[in-house]
């Protein structure tokens, strides 16, 4: 046993099964590795001749330093007769039970940091998206009355009035948080049984098909020009490298230096950041890697994009980046509408798939299950086709720089 060192949690990998590492510098602390790749500080101590885990937080949200300082107060609390996991658990069930203090306290428990993955909520979805969606359709209407008091007709009222008002999409995700929060409740023995149960989404979900074509990629390529207290950095970066990485919105704003490793060209997005919780590789292009060496490093800040005025948290400014963005951009004289972000992603896998590019490879862009094997393929097949990958994505930046520079000629707005 040696003393735990940030190069040694950087280096862990996952392994076929749950495995630890301990810390020689402080007794029973140590870090415990999932196969999912989640990295989790623990301290295993004795309490009343029993043995007991303190979990104290997720790798990287809390640095090796402050994660062993936690340690130390906790063994203290021991030394006095407190069991510090007990005393955590007594503290998360001291639980209003109107709705709107359950919901600042869902957002807390469940939507922010370590606990995000285990909310029920797609982990792509900023915390402040959340609390924006369950303040307006849900707190506005019923925040002061008893969460006990919340009935399932109440749920399809509050969604049926946003189907009325032209928002089907928003219902569906409305009502999505909403199962989420009172699950949440349930699981603390706040309310027996959730109001959501048995309801079904509100409107039909509606798969969108839009491929961006050339001239509008290059067109948005140019809108993301930096500019200062224009679009440029961070939101311009952040979608230039969605264009050329396919990931998910979250996936690249909340991208941590310690992912990151420009000399090999890969980012390596753990387990716990990923909608289907697998672990992945994106081989960086040339392209992508000349964007990310161009980002300047907060000090003491794990992300790349961090939020403005909060170097613990990072971009989720899409709302007023995208429109920035939007009113930068003409086609023809005309404003580009009916895109969205989660459109390059798209726009990625059908030119990989006109360029040739198999489709298996393609998933694995994409971090999907290989859609074109068979389940037993599925089993058999552990190849992570990280050389084909690198291939298909310098593939694709060679043609976004040719189609930026060369084919497509867009017009800017003034």
């Amino acid at each position: 046993m040696s003393v735990l060192s940030e190069l040694a949690l950087k280096a862990a990998k996952p392994g076929a099964k749950e495995y630890d590492i301990w810390d020689s510098k402080v007794k029973g602390f140590g870090v415990r590795v999932s196969p999912k790749g989640t990295k989790t500080f623990v301290l295993l101590f004795r309490f009343e001749g029993r043995p007991r885990r303190y979990t104290i937080a997720r790798y990287p949200d809390l640095s090796l330093a402050d994660a062993r300082d936690k340690a130390q107060d906790a063994k203290g609390k021991i030394a006095n007769g407190v069991d510090p996991q007990a005393e955590k658990t007594k503290e998360k069930r001291k639980l209003s039970d109107r709705v709107d203090a359950l919901v600042g306290q869902f957002i807390e428990a469940e939507c922010k940091g370590e606990a995000f993955a285990k909310s029920g909520i797609p982990k792509w979805d900023s915390w402040k998206l959340v609390e924006r969606s369950l303040k307006e359709y849900l707190v506005s209407q019923y925040g002061t009355r008893s969460v006990h008091h919340v009935t399932k007709a109440d749920i399809k009222s509050a969604l049926k009035r946003i189907v009325a008002m032209g928002h089907p999409q928003a219902a569906n995700t409305a009502f999505w948080y909403m199962r989420a929060l009172f699950n949440w409740c349930k699981k603390e023995d706040v309310i027996a049984i959730s109001p959501c149960e048995g309801l079904e989404n509100p409107a039909p979900i509606k798969m969108r098909e839009r491929v961006v074509s050339d001239p509008e990629l290059a067109a948005i390529w140019k809108g993301c020009e930096p500019a200062p207290d224009e679009v440029g950095y961070p939101f311009g970066s952040i979608v230039r490298l969605l264009m050329l990485t396919g990931q998910r919105r979250t996936e690249v704003a909340a991208m941590r230096w310690s992912e990151l490793n420009l000399e090999a060209g890969n980012w390596e997005i753990p387990g716990d950041r990923t909608k289907n919780e697998n672990a992945t590789i994106i081989p960086l292009s040339t392209l992508a890697l000349d964007i990310l060496r161009s980002i300047p490093k907060l000090k003491d800040s794990p992300f790349v994009f961090p939020a403005r005025g909060n170097k613990d948290s990072h971009f989720s400014g899409y709302a007023k980046g995208k429109k920035g963005l939007d009113d930068k951009i003409e086609i023809d004289g005309k404003p580009l509408e009916n895109w969205t972000l989660h459109d390059l992603r798209r726009t990625l896998a059908t030119n990989l798939a006109k360029r040739q590019v198999p489709p298996h490879v393609i998933e694995h862009v994409l971090n999907h299950s290989a859609a074109s094997m068979t389940g037993v393929s599925k089993i058999y097949n552990t190849y992570a086709y990280d050389k084909e990958k690198r291939e298909a994505l310098q593939l694709w930046a060679d043609s976004v720089k040719w189609i930026v520079q060369a084919k497509a000629e867009p017009s800017m707005a003034a």
